[in-house]
């Protein structure tokens, strides 16, 4: 691994949760991926743009609610925080995974370049994708002009 590789591992850990052990992570996790997707249905009733039925399609109709949102500033009607919707689209793109594919799981381990920091992601084979901040500042990415960004992320790691 060259120098600049390691650094930036480094700084990616500085900013992962600390736990004193596994057990005390994975029960964080699992309780913030089980509070977003409750969150998620709680605001779906307010706003009927998206039904969220965890299929690999709806995640088309996610992204667009999205960049609607996005695109009226309406994230506070939601009463939420752009941030906040982008960690429940994380969220809801690793579950969409768990639901499409029976040998997928959440996984919980610790970072290896930083004792007691911990990742939360989504696991099929060999292939882990970190869930946390996944799509954040979607509207800022620069290969997302078709704005299908969580479709296309999802078919490149787990399509069967």
């Amino acid at each position: 691994m060259s120098e600049h590789s390691l650094n930036t591992a480094m700084k990616y850990g500085e900013i992962l949760n600390e736990f004193s052990d596994i057990s005390e992570a994975e029960n964080y996790f699992i309780s913030y991926k089980d509070n977003l997707l409750n969150r998620l249905k709680a605001i779906r009733s307010q706003d009927s743009a998206f039904f969220p039925d965890y299929t690999i399609e709806s995640l088309k109709h996610l992204e667009k609610w999205y960049f609607d949102l996005y695109e009226k500033n309406a994230f506070d009607k939601l009463v939420l925080l752009q941030k906040e919707f982008e960690n429940i689209m994380s969220v809801y793109w690793g579950e969409v995974i768990i639901k499409n594919n029976k040998d997928a799981k959440w996984e919980v381990e610790e970072y290896p370049f930083s004792q007691g920091k911990y990742e939360f992601f989504v696991n099929k084979g060999f292939c882990n994708v970190s869930i946390v901040d996944k799509f954040h500042n979607l509207y800022k990415s620069q290969n997302n002009k078709r704005r299908n960004l969580l479709f296309r992320e999802y078919n490149k790691y787990f399509s069967k």
